[in-house]
């Protein structure tokens, strides 16, 4: 499972767009002996579309993105405190109350509020974070490796010319992730701070109550796990490839399409290591092994064995995918 890694609340939405990206970026996970595939790979090709044009992000959907990370999310939700969930409600609705001069009513929202959050603490005083809220979203560029490593160099002279914003421009969209955010409570601070507005109101300082609810509001902490879509779709491609590798004797239509999915495989593995997904030594480490079973599997050879390995390896590259994104933040 990857990572998971913790940032500083940011301003902004998940904005709800087309699922024509998601769908081309999930063909990528058939066979390339498919037509589906072969259109995927086409799509590989594609430079990114202008930015007007581009696809806003979307928000995935559980059975259209993979098991695992429907499984990932589905944990992450039973993970929600429905006290502390209530208790951001109440403070949501003090502010609204507040902006329609109903401060009775808002000192009693806060009231509510702050006797959730206290029902939460007594059931785990030790509880610094209270998770309150799940989103999943996509965010995927169809683009190769070739194309990615073209538009870093131009981007790289372009910070050697001085025109920082042109490489901004060129980089910003490129990124093919899963990314689970998990907002939370938390409960050293925002308590307090519910406390303090409430007294605020009562001594008719509405205006100060407000900033100190919105004040609480903005300290909110997002968590974010982030699981690469070119990790996912080549771990999912040898997923697909074991049992042909593992059978004892292949046809020549099956060797072909195992050949084919492990040269797909290498591919994404590629892309991966394009976008910066992965380190060097953990892509290194992915090819030798991907060598291994393509080597193994020649002709009648059997793969047997040799895919948990690998396996593990995906587990540490999307680990340290993590660890990198969470330096950058």
């Amino acid at each position: 499972m990857p990572a998971m890694m913790r940032v500083a609340p940011a301003p902004g939405r998940v904005w709800h767009g087309s699922r024509a990206m998601l769908a081309l970026g999930l063909a990528m996970l058939l066979p390339a002996c498919s037509p589906a595939a072969e259109e995927a790979e086409r799509g590989n090709r594609t430079a990114p579309a202008p930015e007007a044009s581009r696809p806003a992000d979307t928000v995935i959907s559980p059975t259209a993105s993979g098991a695992g990370v429907a499984e990932q999310v589905a944990a992450k939700r039973r993970t929600l405190i429905g006290e502390a969930v209530e208790a951001l409600q109440e403070t949501e609705s003090a502010l609204g109350l507040l902006a329609a001069g109903k401060t009775d009513q808002a000192r009693a929202a806060l009231a509510r509020a702050t006797g959730k959050l206290e029902v939460v603490l007594a059931a785990d005083p030790d509880l610094a974070l209270a998770p309150v809220d799940v989103q999943a979203t996509v965010h995927d560029v169809i683009i190769g490796p070739v194309e990615v490593e073209t538009i870093r160099r131009q981007a790289d002279e372009a910070l050697d010319q001085g025109r920082l914003q042109d490489a901004r421009r060129m980089i910003a969209e490129l990124a093919s992730e899963h990314v689970i955010s998990v907002t939370n409570i938390p409960l050293a601070t925002y308590p307090l701070a519910l406390k303090q507005a409430a007294a605020l109101i009562h001594a008719g300082r509405t205006g100060e109550a407000v900033a100190t609810l919105e004040t609480a509001l903005g300290t909110l902490v997002i968590e974010r796990t982030i699981i690469p879509l070119p990790l996912l779709r080549a771990e999912a491609l040898l997923d697909e490839a074991r049992p042909l590798a593992e059978k004892p004797q292949r046809s020549a239509a099956e060797n072909d399409r195992l050949r084919r999915l492990l040269a797909a495989a290498r591919r994404q593995i590629e892309l991966s290591r394009a976008l910066g997904y992965a380190t060097g030594k953990d892509t290194d480490a992915l090819f030798d092994e991907l060598t291994t079973i393509e080597r193994r599997t020649e002709g009648q050879g059997s793969g047997a064995g040799l895919f948990d390995r690998i396996k593990a390896l995906f587990a540490r590259a999307n680990r340290e995918s993590n660890k990198a994104a969470g330096a950058r933040q």
